[in-house]
């Protein structure tokens, strides 16, 4: 036991030595920051469910975090605008017919942090993209609610990686 409490605290030693620290929720640039706006997202693709599924997972994601109440963009400290920037499927996997039977979708976004008090923008990323898999089947009912839960998941992934970059500051 001794020698795993010495290897620990030379391992933390090391990290406090070498610029490592643990991520928080402290980005001081929201220092003043208590409620965020998530208006519709901007679509440039021709899927229509996008504005739903996007907007709704950023929101989620900031209500889960619970450092910043949801708010109207008129009453909001900072507002999140996002855009749908693409949406792409590519068949992944074919049937011994030739039939497409899985596909894998790319997403991208952008999405910017604005001061709705100053208009300054607080953090910018454009291009944002995550790709999903699913399968599909001659049952559409099928293959249209696997497509919606990879675009649940994509939308997400993307949610929580901004929030995370944003609560962190980077």
């Amino acid at each position: 036991f001794k020698r795993f409490y010495i290897l620990t605290a030379a391992v933390l030693l090391l990290m406090t030595g070498c610029g490592y620290r643990l991520a928080t929720y402290d980005n001081p640039m929201l220092e003043d920051v208590h409620s965020i706006a998530v208006p519709y997202f901007k679509n440039k693709t021709f899927e229509a469910e996008a504005v739903p599924i996007f907007t709704n997972a950023f929101i989620n994601e900031f209500v889960r975090g619970k450092k910043l109440s949801i708010s109207s963009a008129a009453n909001a400290d900072v507002v999140l605008y996002g855009t749908v920037r693409e949406l792409r499927k590519d068949i992944i996997a074919r049937d011994l017919d030739d039939k497409a039977n899985a596909y894998r979708i790319y997403a991208s976004v952008d999405v910017t942090l604005e001061d709705r008090r100053t208009g300054s923008v607080i953090y910018r990323r454009n291009n944002m993209y995550h790709t999903e898999e699913y399968p599909v089947r001659s049952d559409i009912s099928f293959s249209e609610a696997a497509k919606r839960d990879a675009f649940e998941k994509i939308a997400a992934d993307l949610a929580q990686r901004v929030h995370d970059s944003i609560m962190q500051g980077f």
